[in-house]
């Protein structure tokens, strides 16, 4: 029988792993240096079958551009399964587990741009307009290498919407 494999938070040992399973889809994944894994180690989850890492899953805070309105958005990034082991249900366990986990943060919203949006879909994420996400664009899409502009890339931008807040920063 198979074993069975189990989700759980990155350690420094995994690092290596989680680079090369990044590596494994550079189409669908941007790639993340060496260094910067090592030091965001703490916002990953992997996904481990008989000491192997199969699958990855990462997080970050976006900013907060608005101090008087401000947006507690988390985006879902580094998302990704050996090629060998797709369609084997490792995403969906990698997904589910850190979604729990965003919850106890208690964030406006969850983002994640994906080329894949009937996937997120699933997961309860719709889609939504890039040229709202202004925290995203500030941290990531302007350093991205392969695309001129955030809103010529073919990225779906996807977004759980977890709670309004007023203009106080209170939930309402």
């Amino acid at each position: 029988m198979a074993e069975k494999g189990k989700v759980r938070r990155a350690r420094f040992r995994d690092v290596e792993a989680v680079y090369e399973v990044i590596r494994e889809n550079p189409r669908e994944v941007l790639p993340r240096s060496f260094q910067n894994l090592a030091q965001n180690f703490d916002r990953f989850f992997v996904y481990e079958r008989a000491g192997e890492v199969l699958g990855v899953i990462s997080w970050q805070a976006m900013p907060v551009l608005d101090l008087k309105r401000p947006d507690w958005t988390i985006e879902v990034m580094s998302f990704s399964v050996r090629k060998a082991y797709q369609r084997q249900g490792i995403g969906h366990a990698l997904l589910t587990r850190l979604l729990k986990e965003l919850e106890n943060y208690d964030p406006d919203r969850i983002l994640v741009l994906t080329f894949y949006p009937e996937y997120f879909r699933k997961f309860g994420f719709r889609k939504t307009s890039k040229e709202k996400l202004y925290s995203k664009i500030y941290v990531g899409c302007l350093n991205c290498t392969r695309y001129r502009s955030p809103l010529t890339c073919p990225e779906v931008a996807m977004e759980i919407m977890k709670k309004r807040r007023t203009k106080g920063g209170n939930k309402g």
